[in-house]
């Protein structure tokens, strides 16, 4: 390696003199080093948590700012550890990629694709029954996701102050539950599933249980039956609900409590308000919604006729009013102001980055991301998210719930939340809606995520290959998608060879070199794996240097797996290694026990993944660790002209002469394939 200055560029030395400090920082701060140097950079830091998702106006990460801040760039092993426990364990977790995105930049280019795509939709019309909805800019499009762990994704419009409207519903059942309980709250509203529009007039009867004390009218007709609404997500419920929210305190002090509950769930607290601010109330919005809200007026005077929405028992005053033909008119001051509140939570405007924070708190049990905050408590969260899943969407809830498959709900301001529990909340907004009022572009955004990510509630784990799994990095994914496979091939494994058949995994499916189970077990003389496999129906295929298992076998000499080949009557194909100088400088290459994480390193080197690659660093796997065919993350890097990764292999020590089974190094890797940037940068050092 090369001097720079006074210091020696070696990094294994490095290493290995930080692990005799602390082992367990060692691997994080080396991630960040380069050529052996013993310093990193705050830049370095900062970009490092900014690619994993995390925000700088993230609460738990306020000090670590400061510290940076206060320390300037340079920073040494010594103060990397101080400045690093100010998070707690959030930045070790973001170094090693273990936050619930592991691979959030690969995951954020593929959520770039699908908003591109859907963004060409211009299908749907506004809301017009009030002014303010008919006003809003058609074309505004935004999505924000935000993990259980505090990563942030945002585009387009996400930052765009728009009406929550309906989306208010479910943090306001939650609302209720936290003072009521389920059993208090369900004695007002139902759980059902309605079938109708979400403004309709029709409550659900149901049968009287228990012995009311609340005397709603008589226990409709001595307990024989109730009328309540069918569920918090349609209208009546949500003005029900409302109602049920400190009814003795005055509008103003319910709304405040309600916006500051909302806060909560965004990350605001009455002490460090500097980082998420309180939701704003549209006051016109609300007025609108009180002069032409005809139908959710009739509901409110519905609920108090069926003796259900709360109040206080008033009694029928002398009528002082002097005029024969007049009359002091009464109006019951409980509905109005359960309509006045409901109609002000509608009117709160939040962003979609906001939103998709409220939901990522549901997703992780009520707690919110970045504060830290247990806003709900779990037990509200479980009864608040099945309801959510059958009624949220409105008439079209079923087919959302069967294609998508998530606790969601929408508004007429365009918006679609939606929850994935214990992984993120998510909100699209787009103000252009179908004839069920939700948005166009939000239902068509949630189908194609969980088309491409197996977030559905339904869904499996590993039996279905062509979608990702997302708390897992696009290497892992594929290292866990043949590498199992091909190690307990060449290990002569058949009992899980069987396992993953059972799983209905495909045991022809190749790695990075395309090199499957069956080049494997013929290259390690392992006949019975090699005979089970082609019962299974696999087919020799020819891998990157156009080798088949054949080849494997007769190089190897195992000339009973050879014999088998020959039967099958394929014309099989020679391979072509290049290895200029086979008798040049050879170097160890390292051994790692946890064969997965080494595949997962030479498919992350293949596809340039830096991140995915510093963060197997940050985890202890030597840059220089190799497979079951000798090859190692530069050989792949150089093979598939990935000249970041290779500089970042280098830089970190991985040595250059390591030979893989055919005698092979990384530059005769790139010379093989034409890489031409790379074959540059390997002869100059």
């Amino acid at each position: 390696m090369k001097q720079k200055g006074n210091i020696q560029s070696n990094p294994a030395a490095l290493l290995e003199n930080l692990k005799a400090k602390s082992k367990r920082e060692a691997n994080l701060f080396f991630s960040l080093c380069e050529n052996g140097e013993n310093f990193t950079h705050s830049k370095k830091l900062i970009e490092a948590l900014n690619r994993s998702g995390l925000k700088s106006n993230d609460n738990r990460l306020q000090n670590l700012f400061r510290s940076l801040e206060a320390h300037g760039d340079k920073i040494v092993f010594e103060d990397f550890i101080n400045i690093i426990r100010t998070s707690g364990l959030l930045v070790e977790k973001a170094l090693r990629g273990q936050l619930v995105l592991p691979d959030f930049i690969n995951f954020s280019k593929k959520i770039d694709k699908i908003f591109d795509e859907v963004k060409t939709i211009i299908s749907g019309e506004l809301a017009s029954y009030i002014p303010p909805l008919a006003e809003v800019d058609p074309n505004q499009f935004g999505i924000a996701i935000v993990t259980t762990d505090g990563q942030v994704y945002e585009r387009g419009d996400s930052n765009k102050d728009f009406s929550i409207q309906s989306m208010c519903k479910p943090f306001n059942y939650c609302f209720a539950m936290e003072q009521l309980g389920l059993e208090g709250v369900h004695k007002h509203v139902g759980q059902e599933p309605s079938g109708r529009q979400f403004d309709d007039l029709t409550l659900l009867a149901r049968t009287v249980t228990g012995n009311y004390t609340g005397d709603f009218a008589k226990d409709n007709l001595e307990g024989r039956f109730a009328r309540v609404p069918f569920n918090p997500m349609v209208n009546a419920g949500a003005i029900m609900t409302a109602g049920l929210i400190n009814p003795n305190d005055s509008h103003t002090q319910r709304l405040r409590h309600i916006r500051q509950q909302f806060g909560r769930l965004i990350g605001w607290t009455s002490k460090n308000n500097n980082v998420s601010k309180l939701p704003r109330f549209n006051k016109n919005m609300a007025r609108q919604e009180n002069f032409k809200g005809y139908n959710n007026i009739a509901m409110g005077y519905l609920l108090m006729a069926t003796g259900s929405l709360p109040h206080t028992k008033s009694d029928l005053h002398k009528d002082i009013h002097p005029d024969e033909d007049e009359f002091d008119f009464y109006i019951e001051p409980a509905v109005t102001d359960a309509l006045k509140l409901y109609f002000s939570i509608c009117s709160i405007e939040m962003t979609a980055t906001d939103v998709a924070m409220a939901a990522a708190t549901l997703a992780n049990s009520g707690v919110c991301p970045i504060s830290q905050d247990r806003v709900l408590s779990q037990k509200t969260v479980r009864n608040c998210l099945p309801v959510l899943q059958t009624s949220g969407m409105y008439n079209a809830s079923g087919v959302f719930f069967q294609e998508v498959g998530l606790p969601a709900k929408s508004g007429v301001g365009g918006g679609v939340l939606l929850v994935v529990p214990q992984l993120m909340g998510i909100c699209i907004f787009s103000p252009r809606l179908d004839e069920q009022g939700n948005s166009v572009r939000g239902l068509e955004m949630a189908k194609k995520l969980t088309s491409k990510y197996l977030v559905h509630t339904f869904d499996g784990t590993m039996t279905d290959t062509s979608r990702e799994d997302p708390k897992l990095p696009i290497a892992r994914w594929l290292a866990n998608s043949c590498g199992e496979a091909i190690w307990a091939a060449s290990n002569g494994n058949i009992r899980t060879l069987e396992s993953l058949v059972s799983q209905q995994r495909d045991l022809q499916q190749g790695d990075y070199d395309i090199r499957t189970p069956l080049h494997l077990a013929s290259a390690e003389g392992q006949l019975e794996v090699v005979k089970f496999l082609l019962n299974q129906g696999v087919k020799p295929i020819p891998d990157r240097w156009g080798g088949y298992p054949i080849s494997d076998a007769r190089n190897n000499k195992h000339h009973k797996i050879v014999d088998l080949f020959n039967e099958l009557k394929i014309d099989y194909t020679e391979p072509f290694h290049l290895v200029e100088n086979p008798k040049g400088k050879t170097d160890k290459m390292a051994h790692f026990e946890d064969e997965l994480m080494v595949i997962e390193l030479l498919f992350a080197a293949s596809k340039n993944n830096v991140d995915n690659i510093r963060h197997l660093v940050a985890q202890g796997v030597p840059v220089h660790a190799g497979d079951y065919d000798l090859r190692t993350a530069l050989h792949l890097a150089a093979a598939e002209g990935s000249l970041d990764a290779v500089e970042y292999l280098v830089s970190h020590g991985h040595p250059l002469n390591v030979r893989d089974r055919w005698g092979a190094t990384p530059l005769d890797e790139a010379k093989r394939e034409k890489r031409k940037n790379v074959v540059s940068f390997l002869t100059k050092i």
